[in-house]
């Protein structure tokens, strides 16, 4: 299999007869580059808004597409660069071998053993019929030195691809792009993966270099809604995807406001989702967005595991954990469900706050009587309201309560026969260091103010209450960090499951090896 390739056609809408092949022969990158007819009609100059088309048609590829823009801009005399060496070359039947010759002696990144493959592609269609075109039959022929954009640009996709070569498209000189620093992200779905801002304006950067290495590119963080535009006077046009087109008028308010000359804005139209193609949750969104993308990411191994010298092979230990009323419960019954052993840290630790158990003198000596009820037993409640608003006192207690616990469930795991999988559900796994312990850590999240509800609704708290509770464990991003894999169980059940049944299925994979 090869890593590049690189298509050579003219017309998007014949790409599809050569899915299974290129899915079949190309690992990695597919570069498209169009062949365009010499004749400047109407219908060839419309051409130049074909990548829309090309990304939409190309879509259901699991490979990353880039369309290169020499051919569209007709700059194609002066090389056809990638910066990715190409392996092989397709090239549609109908176009002549002299011209095939041509651009393959264009091309400057070629594998010493790069091969070509004449293609026949589907029957021509009237590309210029279609829904996307007719969006793109709006805008007109102007170009512009000076062009800018801003986005998230997460796990770049084809729709961020679509909105960076249009800009690039339309710009004669400088690309400006501005993008969101993580510190505004907080308000998104599954914002803790997010990729950080300096790998997305990398990717952003490198991206646009492959499609179009003859422009000057400014890509830079921005830490409000409007970064540079309502300031830089250079700007001269903004491109927007169609469901931010009002970010663009909110600029130029603001551009008039200081005496600037608004920006001309250049729409460009979203990818719809295809679900039928993937088992995904119906709570995804049905445009190709980077939430979906992060809702995908659940129940996979986002972090290999490593490996542990002083953890037998069997049994394998999972230790599940994360915030307060995140859902671990959830996942641990679904583990159950599959076959997989639980032991509920909680339930472990219960029994050692018993008379004459372990931990009992221990604390009395530590807190006090004032926590005993009348019955000489431990006032859990009584305990919680101190070491939740204290956390030296909370240490405490954890100095008390962890290692016996671990050393119970390290008993129980030894005592359990015909198990071949144990999940460990435990809150504290990572500040009691138990994830040493543990073959993978697997997390769940959900944002704050969903856990606060759940708090609220499940342990009669107040919010004040709830908050002091979330407040005393890590984060959710504290809590990534230590994940091989994670959840999130703020969707419906179902959706939950999807993620539980790509985590195991994936773990008796790898177990099995």
């Amino acid at each position: 299999m090869a890593k590049t390739g690189l298509l050579i056609c003219s017309n998007p809408l014949r790409l599809l007869r050569l899915f299974p092949q290129i899915q079949r022969d190309i690992q990695n990158t597919l570069y498209v580059h169009f062949f365009l007819s010499p004749i400047q009609d109407k219908k060839n100059i419309r051409n130049k808004f074909m990548l829309v088309n090309a990304y939409e048609n190309l879509n259901p590829l699991n490979i990353d597409v880039r369309v290169l823009l020499c051919g569209l801009k007709g700059t194609v005399k002066y090389g056809i660069a990638t910066k990715r060496p190409v392996d092989i070359i397709y090239y549609e039947k109908h176009i002549q071998s002299e011209q095939i010759a041509t651009l393959v002696s264009l091309l400057n990144n070629k594998a010493p053993d790069y091969k070509t493959v004449p293609v026949q592609t589907a029957e021509d269609n009237d590309f210029f019929e279609t829904e996307t075109s007719n969006a793109y039959d709006k805008l007109d022929s102007n170009l512009y030195e000076n062009v800018v954009l801003g986005g998230t640009f997460d796990r770049l996709h084809k729709g961020h691809k679509i909105l960076l070569s249009t800009a690039a498209l339309k710009c004669t000189k400088k690309l400006t792009v501005g993008v969101t620093d993580t510190s505004m992200l907080k308000s998104k779905k599954l914002w803790e993966l997010i990729e950080p801002c300096e790998i997305r304006i990398k990717n952003v950067k490198g991206f646009l270099k492959d499609i179009d290495p003859t422009l000057e590119y400014d890509v830079l963080p921005i830490y409000d809604i409007y970064g540079p535009t309502i300031h830089d006077s250079t700007f001269q046009m903004i491109v927007v995807s169609e469901e931010t087109t009002k970010g663009g008028e909110m600029i130029n308010e603001n551009r008039i406001n200081v005496g600037l000359k608004p920006l001309d804005i250049i729409p460009v139209p979203l990818l719809k989702e295809n679900k039928t193609l993937i088992d995904c949750c119906e709570e995804e969104e049905n445009k190709i967005s980077s939430s979906n993308y992060r809702m995908r990411m659940l129940g996979t191994l986002i972090k290999p595991p490593q490996p542990k010298n002083d953890l037998e092979p069997h049994p394998y230990i999972i230790g599940l954990t994360g915030g307060i009323a995140s859902g671990k419960s959830s996942i641990a019954n679904l583990l159950k469900e599959k076959g997989a052993f639980i032991i509920n840290a909680d339930s472990q630790a219960h029994g050692l706050y018993d008379i004459n158990q372990p931990a009992y003198q221990p604390i009395i000596e530590t807190f006090g009587v004032e926590i005993l009820t009348a019955n000489k037993e431990v006032d859990r409640k009584k305990l919680g309201s101190i070491v939740f608003s204290n956390k030296d006192q909370l240490n405490k207690l954890n100095n008390i309560m962890w290692p016996l616990i671990l050393e119970r469930i390290k008993n129980v795991i030894r005592s359990t026969k015909n198990y071949d999988i144990f999940v460990l559900e435990a809150a504290v796994l990572l500040t009691a260091n138990w994830q040493n312990s543990c073959h993978e850590v697997w997390v769940t999240i959900v944002p704050p103010t969903e856990a606060i509800v759940r708090l609220q609704n499940r342990n009669n708290l107040s919010e004040e209450e709830a908050l002091k509770r979330i407040n005393s464990q890590p984060s959710n991003s504290e809590y990534l960090e230590s994940a091989n894999i994670l959840f999130s169980t703020l969707w419906s059940y179902k959706c939950t499951q999807i993620q539980l049944n790509k985590a195991w299925n994936d773990l008796i994979s790898r177990i099995s090896k």
